[in-house]
């Protein structure tokens, strides 16, 4: 893997030497951290997850049967009522949104990291999420024994049916087609992080700011040719 030449050398490695494990929860946390941590080198993974690690800790001690609809519970209740995640309407665009780091203090974001601080928690309690990637709007799925639940991290952890995420896929791509397919996508880490990669280089265009493109575009080239 060559140097970067924009990147920070830092944040460079740490994201490189992730790629390996990326399908894991901590594989995929270190790596979005790593992004952040060529704009502010104060980041920290081990803060990063020390304060995952606190959010999963308050709502494992409110649960003592270890059911997971009592889990589910909690964690909706802690993460979107009481801490207040939720979507960024005011400043959508703003790249701190796509910072796993900022996310976690603010309690804004955009879907794609939302959903993320999302699995990152409900893995720590024990429980199974997904991310979809469906067109425009990325959202988190819930697999428990008997069901799953699509929720909406951006709207504050509301669930969706089926019907409702399709109804979204066709008014956004008028394509019913698309929509049956996009639902039933699960997202990989990889496309995950390429996702936040992405969102990333579309703001930086928009802002006209080349040199933080090139950064970025080296970590996506990195994970590119990693697969």
């Amino acid at each position: 893997m060559h140097n970067p030449i924009y990147c920070n050398q830092s944040a460079f490695e740490l994201f490189v030497s992730e790629i390996g494990r990326l399908e894991t929860n901590d594989g995929i946390c270190n790596a979005v951290t790593a992004i952040a941590m060529h704009f502010d080198p104060r980041v920290s993974p081990q803060l990063v997850a020390l304060e995952l690690d606190d959010i999963a800790n308050q709502i494992n001690s409110r649960v003592t049967s270890g059911s997971s609809r009592a889990l589910t519970a909690h964690l909706h209740q802690l993460l979107f009522d009481e801490l207040g995640f939720r979507g960024d309407t005011e400043n959508f665009f703003d790249p701190k949104n796509s910072f796993l780091p900022s996310v976690l203090e603010c309690k804004r974001g955009i879907p794609v990291t939302l959903a993320l601080v999302y699995k990152l928690v409900a893995g720590r309690c024990g429980l199974d999420v997904s991310g979809l990637n469906t067109p425009g709007h990325f959202l988190a799925r819930l697999n428990m024994e008997d069901e799953r639940m699509i929720v909406d991290c951006f709207c504050g952890g509301k669930l969706l049916s089926e019907n409702e995420v399709n109804a979204r896929i066709i008014k956004m791509t008028g394509c019913r087609e698309l929509a049956e397919s996009a639902l039933i996508e699960v997202a990989t880490h990889r496309q995950w992080v390429t996702r936040i990669l992405a969102n990333l280089i579309h703001t930086f265009s928009f802002q006209n700011r080349p040199e933080d493109i090139a950064a970025v575009s080296e970590l996506y080239n990195a994970l590119k040719v990693a697969y």
